[in-house]
Parts: C-alpha cells; sequence; structure tokens
C-alpha cells in the first residue's frame, strides 16, 4: 500500500511540474504582468529612471506585428499617455523606464477592437509590440509647452491680419471673391472655364507675402496637374482655379484658413497661420 501511495503522488508530482512548465513556457523567453501582459525586455533595465505616468508625452521606436504580418514598421512615434482599457499599449508603456528596449504581447482582439476598431483577423497568433521608449515630458512640462505654443500661435493669427493688410496695401488691383481668396487678373484667356472635377494642368510660383518663394513648377519645368474641387489641393486653389479658363494667369492671396492653418499639415515648411501668394496659369484642360 505504501508504494502505491508513493506512486501515485509521484504521479502527481509530474502532473503538477507539466502543468507549471507549460504556463511559464507559453511564450518562450517572456514574463506575464498582474495586467495580462507577457514581456521581455532586453539590455540593461533602467530602474532607476523615470516611468511614464498618465499625461506625459512620450517619444517611442515602435513596431506591431502578428504571426508572420508587420502590421507596423518601427518608426519614431510621439503620443500623450492615456489608460483606454486594462492591459492596453499604455499599461504595457507604464512598465518601462526611460532607455528602456522591451516586447510586450498583447491581447490581440481587444487591441483591434478597442484601438482601431476592428476584428482580429490573425487567430490565435499573438501580437507582439516592439518598444524603445527614449523619451519622456512629464505632465507638467507637456501642458506648459503646450500653453507657451498655443500663445505663439495666437500671436502668428494677429501677425497674418496685419501681413495680409500690408500685401494689399503694397499691391493695389486685389480683389477679394465670395470665396475668401484675394484675386489679380494679370492675363486674361480665351479657353474653355473650368468645370467641377475636371483634370487641369496649371504652372504656379508660390511664395510668402515678403516675395520669398516657396515653391515653383516653372523653375522645375514641369506643369502641375489635379483634378478641380477634389480635394487634392488646398481649398483656396480650388476655389481660384475653378472660375478660370484656359489661358488665365492670375496672382492670388489666400488666407491661411484656405490654406495650411496652423501649419501642421506641412511639418514646419509652411509656418503656422501664413497667408500665401500664387501666380497661377491655367495651361491646359485635360481632356
Amino acid at each position: 500500500m505504501k508504494k502505491n501511495v508513493t506512486k501515485l503522488a509521484l504521479i502527481g508530482l509530474a502532473i503538477v511540474t507539466i502543468f507549471a512548465l507549460g504556463a511559464c513556457s507559453k511564450y518562450k523567453g517572456f514574463k506575464k504582468d498582474k495586467s495580462g501582459i507577457y514581456y521581455q525586455f532586453y539590455g540593461d533595465v533602467h530602474d532607476t529612471a523615470y516611468q511614464p505616468q498618465t499625461g506625459d508625452l512620450v517619444g517611442v521606436l515602435i513596431s506591431l506585428r502578428a504571426g508572420d504580418s508587420l502590421l507596423f514598421p518601427m518608426m519614431p512615434q510621439q503620443m500623450v499617455m492615456d489608460s483606454l482599457y486594462e492591459g492596453d499599449m499604455f499599461t504595457a508603456l507604464r512598465m518601462m523606464h526611460e532607455g528602456d528596449s522591451a516586447t510586450f504581447i498583447l491581447d490581440g482582439p481587444t487591441f483591434f477592437d478597442k484601438m482601431m476598431n476592428q476584428a482580429y483577423e490573425f487567430g490565435e497568433d499573438p501580437l507582439y509590440l516592439d518598444v524603445k521608449l527614449f523619451g519622456v515630458m512629464k505632465k507638467a512640462d507637456f501642458e506648459k509647452a503646450q500653453a507657451e505654443m498655443q500663445a505663439q500661435l495666437d500671436e502668428r493669427r494677429v501677425q497674418e491680419v496685419a501681413e495680409i493688410d500690408k500685401y494689399l496695401k503694397d499691391n493695389p488691383g486685389m480683389k477679394q471673391l465670395e470665396t475668401g481668396v484675394y484675386l489679380k487678373t494679370v492675363k486674361k484667356g480665351n479657353g474653355d472655364k473650368v468645370e467641377p472635377l475636371q483634370n487641369v494642368k496649371v504652372h504656379y510660383t508660390g511664395r510668402f507675402v515678403d516675395g520669398t518663394v516657396f515653391d515653383s513648377s516653372v523653375e522645375r519645368g514641369t506643369p502641375f496637374e489635379f483634378t478641380v474641387g477634389a480635394g487634392q489641393v488646398i481649398p483656396g486653389w480650388d476655389a481660384t482655379v475653378s472660375g478660370m479658363k484656359v489661358g488665365d494667369k492670375v496672382t492670388v492671396l489666400i488666407p491661411s484658413d484656405l490654406a495650411y492653418g496652423d501649419g501642421t499639415m506641412t511639418r514646419g515648411a509652411i509656418p503656422p497661420y501664413s497667408p500665401l501668394v500664387f501666380d497661377i496659369e491655367l495651361l491646359e484642360i485635360v481632356k
């Protein structure tokens, strides 16, 4: 009897061991956080460095992959720390210190549902999040920087009004259209008038109100082609070209609300709230 008890005990111990090993090795090399996220850190963990909190601005190198598919290539991103659901991407980032590199395994179906509003198409394949946390701006500093930036933008908006007034004074003959652009006809053409959604070819030179040229199809020697009214160009361009005839040449002053606004679309190429001047010649309506 004693031998049978011992044998049963050994079998039970083996079963427990097998289950324990299986649980630990579900994702080899990864540990499991209480949130349910599996994680693996690489290199030195900077455990004395700051860990990001809600409201902080973080700079990360980040990629997303599932199975053999690279869903989002490794590239730099800035994001404000949030908290959308337990076990989300921000939960993973809170586990890191500035300077750390890690891979996290997230719940794919939940991530796709909550973050992307679509179904997870990778079955049982885990969703891997690769992250290098290279910078953190604390919430208080970030809010201060935002306030300073907003003050600068407000100042630029005031300056724009003065710049438009000065340009109109220095360049008489500009007439404001109902669309909000200011236009002066330099040469009248006798060709067909542009209709909505027609393809056209134009030559243009774009400059700031101080005369500095920032773009020119004339200098490139290649006309620019686009579809009028299809949203392929800034609103001020659609408003201008839609009223032109083939052969027309105009100078147009476009306020920033019909151009690039606060400059976020151009990532610095056009300063915030910049009124722009274009010389536009309508060369052809493409049939």
